[in-house]
């Protein structure tokens, strides 16, 4: 199996490096714009894959429409703006796709999207890259919440806090903290509760860094949703959390309730009844270190949807709502109150 990575980034290289490790791929081509750079990050992606990649061929290319002709699958991790064309490229010529969220900036571009590839026949055969339905910890959450063992619902807090702040003049293709940080809490907090929003009240700010502010970007946001049988959700993003990578959901119910990420290794001083102030140890570096055996899972369930042995867990269609929850919390920035979810078809 021959999988064409698009893009040479953190996120590909990260991807590539997963791809060559997993059985059943015999090939991988990493994709860049330009020659040189993209054979330097084809070495940082041989040395990550190790002895477990080494019976896999890597190659580098900059011809994109190549790389996708002699591919039997397509792993797109270019910046957001670029992927519903990169996108459209690949299911015309009936590739399975791998894409990393956003599929779309826009909730007219995602629903213009959704329609040519549900018109190509291929929302099976679309994967949109929301890791944390590859979870073993969130699948594990979305099991007992659906067996009701958390009994009504009554609150969730979503946490999505990275260490490390983006350039913010590297962002203007990411779509804002919105699409690329709390795009995950707008996709899993839904999928976990088997229940769509009905309003978002959203806020954001340069709280932290005035290189953001000159920018025209945000460095912290918050919404908070509520759903129709009456629980609410807090969902929080942050860039540059010194601290450490800090991702959790914590479910409250009137018979239990859950956590997810609370761990030995949570970016949080904790201070005991007593006063007592502790450090964590150690906390995860960043999204990569805090998923590290998730993206890896990820990578397997696409390759098995490739050779038509798994299922699309995030086909186009299931990302949906979190495009609607998008819509509404940008809608809610600009009018500073809460928004109803527009339902997009």
């Amino acid at each position: 199996m021959r999988i064409a990575v698009m893009g040479a980034g953190t996120i590909g290289q990260m991807h590539a490096a997963h791809l060559m490790r997993t059985e059943g791929v015999t090939e991988v081509e990493l994709v860049g714009r330009d020659d040189a750079r993209v054979r330097d990050h084809a070495t940082r992606v041989s040395e990550r894959a190790g002895v477990e990649g080494a019976g896999v061929r890597l190659s580098t290319t900059t011809d994109a429409s190549a790389a996708l002709d002699s591919a039997d699958g397509v792993v797109i991790a270019t910046p957001g703006s670029t992927h519903p064309e990169l996108v459209r490229h690949a299911v015309r010529r009936g590739l399975p796709v791998f894409v990393e969220k956003p599929l779309a900036l826009t909730a007219k571009d995602f629903a213009s999207l959704v329609q040519d590839i549900g018109a190509a026949g291929a929302d099976d055969t679309v994967m949109v890259g929301f890791h944390r339905r590859h979870s073993k910890e969130y699948r594990a959450l979305k099991g007992l919440l659906d067996a009701g063992r958390a009994g009504r619902l009554r609150s969730i807090v979503s946490v999505d806090h990275d260490k490390y702040a983006a350039d913010p003049t590297g962002l203007s293709g990411s779509g804002g903290i919105f699409a690329d940080m709390m795009a995950h809490g707008f996709d899993v907090v839904p999928w976990l509760v088997g229940e769509q929003a009905e309003s978002v009240y959203a806020t954001a700010s340069a709280a932290a860094f005035g290189s953001y502010e000159d920018n025209d970007e945000f460095d912290t946001a918050a919404a908070f949703l509520t759903f129709p049988s009456g629980f609410t959700a807090t969902l929080s993003a942050m860039r540059g959390h010194a601290v450490g990578q800090d991702v959790r959901t914590v479910v409250h119910g009137s018979e239990n309730s859950y956590s997810v990420g609370e761990t030995d290794r949570v970016a949080m001083t904790r201070i005991d009844p007593d006063g007592h102030i502790e450090a964590p140890e150690e906390t995860f570096e960043g999204y990569q270190d805090r998923f590290a055996e998730t993206f890896v899972l990820e990578m397997q369930d696409f390759v098995a949807m490739v050779s038509g042995e798994g299922l699309n867990e995030t086909p186009p269609t299931s990302g949906m709502h979190g495009v609607e929850l998008l819509d509404a919390a940008q809608r809610s920035l600009a009018s500073g109150r809460p928004e109803e979810v527009t339902p997009l078809r």
